[in-house]
C-alpha cells in the first residue's frame, strides 16, 4: 500500500467541507443579525407612531 500522500484526497475534501461550515455560520450569524435588526426598527416604528398620535378622548 502506498501511503506517501498523508491526507492527500481527504485533505482536500476536509478543506472543502471546513470552507463549507464555515460560510454556513457566518451565513446564519448575519440572519439573526438581520432579524434582531428588523425587529429593532418595528419596535421603533411602533414606538414613534404612538407618540405621534394624538392623546385626545373622542367626546
Amino acid at each position: 500500500m502506498d501511503n506517501d500522500n498523508d491526507g492527500g484526497l481527504f485533505g482536500a475534501i476536509e478543506a472543502i467541507l471546513a470552507v463549507v461550515g464555515a460560510l454556513t455560520v457566518v451565513g446564519l450569524l448575519a440572519i439573526v443579525a438581520s432579524v434582531l435588526a428588523w425587529e429593532w426598527e418595528l419596535r421603533k416604528s411602533e414606538r414613534e407612531t404612538r407618540q405621534a398620535e394624538p392623546t385626545e378622548e373622542p367626546a
